[in-house]
């Protein structure tokens, strides 16, 4: 769950039915031009974000930044992707500027009937806007008894373990497992040691940054819990915080992460491409975001394999 102080105090909390906050979410991506069936893929990925408690990534904290994607052009609203290259297994779709939320969905969809099919599917995608919360896609893996596994390319902000300017994304990583008669297993997290949504939602709050999340600007770590009023005051630091506290595995974690996906993608790294940043927010000028594996696979003892891609990929249920 998130930090106590991540949370909108109880006297501001405005409470809402998931039914009416999935119609009205639904009916302003419709307003925006999005089709009725991609409105309501993204609403649900928002809606359940939400309800999973990551508030980071939910309607009230997001919402604003696709809406204002849209009407700046930077997104296209019209149905849409293209599949560019395809095997019975994998697939490389096209986003055609489509927001990330609505084709990350498609993209897992389109691994898990690769992987019933073949035993696994692995699908990326580059060209998109923001993903969210990615937990999301690999959870539509585990609710069809296979095991999700998605990583995202996501924007410039991190700075490497001994740099000084940022090379890297929150380039989060989502395992989500199937229990059987239990709830699914899922984790979700970013790279980096705290995801960037949290610094806007602490700048909406005005809670302080603690130590170790984040750089100054010339890349110096800062020990000391930080007031945060405007988000490019700051670099983030990879999951870690310092060399000392073991940086270089977030460092490691978010380079293997970008490797998945962009280049795996035939995009390329961020990094390389600065002006490809589709994160909300970004000063960047252009908008090209890769998304992260998704996977799936079955977890039933006669079925092995193991992936590593960026998109999504989904090994078999087993045959019987």
């Amino acid at each position: 769950m998130i930090l106590e102080r991540f949370k909108v105090p109880q006297q501001d909390q405005v409470l809402v039915s998931e039914a009416a906050l999935r119609r009205t979410v639904a009916q302003i991506f419709e307003k925006l031009g999005v089709s009725a069936d991609d409105a309501a893929d993204a609403a649900d990925v928002l809606t359940m974000t939400d309800l999973r408690g990551v508030e980071t990534h939910g309607v009230s904290n997001m919402l604003r930044a696709y809406v204002r994607d849209y009407r700046a052009g930077k997104l296209d609203p019209r149905p849409g992707w293209r599949i560019v290259r395809q095997s019975p297994a994998t697939a490389v779709i096209d986003g055609e500027r489509r927001l990330g939320i609505i084709v990350g969905s498609k993209a897992m969809r389109l691994a898990i009937e690769k992987a019933r099919a073949v035993g696994v599917g692995v699908v990326t995608v580059y060209n998109a806007g923001h993903f969210g919360a990615i937990g999301h896609f690999a959870m539509q893996a585990a609710q069809q008894d296979m095991v999700g596994v998605c990583f995202t390319g996501a924007g410039l902000s991190v700075v490497p373990t001994f740099a000084a300017k940022p090379l890297l994304g929150t380039n989060p990583i989502a395992v989500a497992a199937p229990a059987r008669r239990e709830a699914p297993m899922l984790f979700d997290a970013a790279t980096s040691a705290i995801a960037g949504n949290k610094i806007r939602l602490a700048i909406r709050l005005g809670s302080p940054l603690l130590p170790g999340w984040v750089t100054d600007k010339e890349g110096n770590p800062i020990t000391e819990e930080k007031p945060v009023f405007d988000r490019d005051e700051y670099h983030q630091l990879p999951l870690g915080g310092t060399r000392e506290q073991g940086s270089h595995k977030g460092y490691g974690l978010a380079l293997m992460a970008e490797v998945l996906s962009t280049v795996l993608a035939g995009a390329l790294p961020t990094m390389l491409a600065p002006s490809a940043c589709s994160i909300p927010g970004c000063r960047s000028s252009k908008r090209r975001r890769s998304a992260g594996p998704r996977a799936s696979r079955c977890t039933r003892k006669c079925c092995s394999g193991s992936a590593s891609a960026r998109g999504s990929w989904a090994s078999h249920p087993c045959r019987h």
